[in-house]
């Protein structure tokens, strides 16, 4: 049996209302904390944040030495990649520029 077919059921369900009470303000509360919720949330996403801390001179020089010492450590570590790739390959290049019998020599005696 379907209750949505029977109508005894459906006049139960509109006349059925909880016994609960609800304490005074609570609709209003209710709304403050949702707006309190989705400005917390659209705060950290506008980057309003980062403008407070960098307003603060100790903590705005502390982050520029440290994004300056991190890209400086960064690009030294991939010019030392490429320089090393690149020094292989010019080795390589130059000993079968010189001898092009080179590589087939030392690859085929073990």
């Amino acid at each position: 049996m379907n209750p949505e077919q029977d109508p005894k059921w459906d006049d139960l369900l509109k006349s059925w209302k909880p016994p609960i009470d609800v304490p005074p303000r609570f609709e209003s509360e209710v709304w403050r904390r949702i707006a309190l919720a989705q400005e917390k949330r659209s705060e950290f996403w506008s980057f309003r944040w980062l403008f407070q801390l960098t307003c603060q001179p100790k903590l705005a020089f502390a982050m520029v030495v440290v994004a300056v010492f991190l890209g400086t450590g960064v690009a030294n570590w991939q010019a030392e990649r490429s320089y090393h790739r690149d020094m292989a390959a010019s080795e390589s290049r130059y000993i079968h520029s010189v001898d092009p019998f080179a590589n087939t020599f030392l690859t085929s005696n073990p």
